[in-house]
């Protein structure tokens, strides 16, 4: 009997030793795709990531990535089970829209929460003397359009044809070219080296500003400025890429002399903003959903301490930018019980 009893002992310690590795039951672990890491993507859920820790008890692991459509892919290809993307690129890889999702829509993705606006950065090195994006024809200056496959490059690719810019891609390697300019592919951080080393003139970023690599880049080259867009092409910008002629995923928006001291303070620069957006693989279970968002929405004043780009988040705007993809049915069911209510919610 004595035999059994020590038998069984053993077996239950086993078992729960092999609970624990395994984290059958007591750990949730959660990857999480990012940006690069001199970007607000990286850095705002490396804030983020601990106080979810806490509240949860799930383990999140923040890993970087070349940008939202790689991060995007990552889920659709069961690689990561939450991300932080630009709402554009989000609605283009759930409709399979744009070359990079072409015949590889992304219909395993919902949303979690959008959190803040993020803004179509150009950067100028000193002396480039560009009044506008139309400036770069014929200029064959280098340009950096982000890392290769990333929403940076969309969008900028995008502004490049609707100011008539001449922009070809191969169709093996998906690579851009130019007759107009030199095309590079650079992180944000790479390409804010690269200015400062004075091989680079350009650099496009899309974030929440203000972003770390640009406001460290402004205090070692002086003269470093930012273009806008010019009103007229916003407008055509924003109207064309409409999904369905009624889901707007892009706004008109403006970066002040309090986000960037370079900037005059009765000058903004007039750009166009998108919406970084937290989500989630639509088959992660309901209630670990309703807790990451419960988690991440009562941590907001927590989060504004140490990373004020948290200001700007609003439950009112949490899923009011995205197109036609679904909410995921455990955020859904957090927003209704603080009175908001989803139209699209996964099933």
């Amino acid at each position: 009997m004595k035999k059994l009893l020590t038998l069984l002992t053993v077996a239950a310690l086993l078992v729960s030793s092999l609970c624990l590795l395994s984290s059958c039951g007591t750990t949730t672990n959660i990857t999480v795709k990012t940006g690069g890491t001199g970007g607000t993507y990286y850095s705002f859920t490396n804030t983020v990531a601990p106080m979810l820790n806490t509240k949860t008890g799930y383990q999140f692991s923040v890993m970087t990535s070349g940008g939202s459509v790689e991060s995007l892919n990552a889920i659709g290809d069961g690689l990561c089970k939450m991300a932080i993307v630009q709402n554009d690129t989000m609605v283009n890889a759930y409709n399979g829209l744009t070359s990079n999702f072409e015949g590889k829509a992304v219909k395993n993705v919902a949303v979690l929460a959008q959190v803040y606006p993020e803004v179509i950065q150009i950067v100028c090195a000193p002396n480039t003397k560009l009044n506008s994006l139309a400036d770069l024809k014929g200029s064959n200056l280098r340009v950096s359009i982000g890392a290769a496959g990333s929403g940076v490059e969309s969008n900028a690719i995008d502004l490049f044809r609707a100011y008539g810019l001449d922009v070809q891609q191969d169709e093996t390697t998906k690579a851009y070219s130019s007759a107009d300019i030199t095309i590079r592919n650079l992180s944000v951080a790479d390409s804010a080296k690269a200015v400062q080393d004075g091989t680079l003139d350009v650099f496009f970023f899309t974030s929440g500003a203000p972003a770390t690599s640009i406001t460290e880049l402004a205090t070692t080259t002086a003269g470093i400025y930012l273009l806008g867009i010019d009103d007229d092409i916003a407008q055509a910008f924003i109207d064309a890429h409409m999904i369905d002629g009624k889901y707007a995923v892009y706004a008109k928006q403006t970066i002040k002399n309090d986000q960037y001291s370079f900037i005059a303070a009765d000058a903004p620069v007039h750009t166009i903003g998108v919406t970084a957006t937290y989500v989630v693989d639509a088959d992660l279970d309901e209630e670990t959903v309703y807790n990451i968002t419960k988690a991440l929405w009562e941590s907001k004043a927590e989060m504004i301490t140490v990373y004020p780009l948290a200001v700007n988040m609003d439950m009112a705007n949490a899923f009011a930018t995205i197109g036609n993809v679904p909410v995921h049915k455990g955020a859904a069911k957090y927003y209704a019980e603080q009175g908001y209510t989803a139209a699209n919610v996964t099933k």
